[in-house]
Order: C-alpha cells, then structure tokens, then sequence
C-alpha cells in the first residue's frame, strides 16, 4: 500500500466517522418520524435497587426490572432449594 492510499484511507474513516457522529447527534424536532435507539443497562447489587422510569425526555421513555439471581442446591429428600444471591437491574430507555 502506497502512502498516498493509506492517507486516503484515513480521511475517508474519518469522513464516514463524522457524518455517523452528524446523524446521531441531529436534534429530534428535525426528525419526528425516527425512532430513538434502544439501550440497556445491567447493574448487579446485593439488594434490589430502584431504576428510573418515566420520560427524561421528549419521546423518550425509560424503565426497568429488577432480577433476582437464584443459586439452587438439593437438599437431603432430593427437593430443590433455591435461595436469592444478588439483584440485577436492567434499565432501558427507547
């Protein structure tokens, strides 16, 4: 590969990368019809946590749910027992 094309391989990353970064940061008034992108987050804690949820902006409204992850053993008579470890919240907004 020649200098010359490494070059132009740079500026057109660099180009595509600015017009992605255009496109997302468009405000949502010039764009009514689309669709903001979903997004998740998971937090993992000891005891349940409260997320957010209600709208932090126009058209954009968030949630969450709270899960419990369970370890599970057999005691003596062959029953499963499950018992709650930690907490995992998954906030989304869309």
């Amino acid at each position: 590969m020649s200098r010359r094309s490494g070059t132009s391989a740079k500026l057109l990353a660099a180009l595509l990368g600015a017009a992605v970064l255009a496109s997302a940061a468009a405000p949502a008034d010039a764009q009514p019809f689309q669709r903001q992108r979903y997004e998740e987050w998971r937090y993992e804690s000891k005891r349940p946590l409260r997320g957010y949820e209600g709208f932090p902006a126009p058209g954009v409204y968030c949630s969450y749910r709270r899960e419990p992850n369970r370890v599970c053993e057999y005691d003596k008579r062959g029953r499963e027992v499950c018992r709650i470890k930690s907490w995992t919240l998954v906030q989304s907004c869309s």
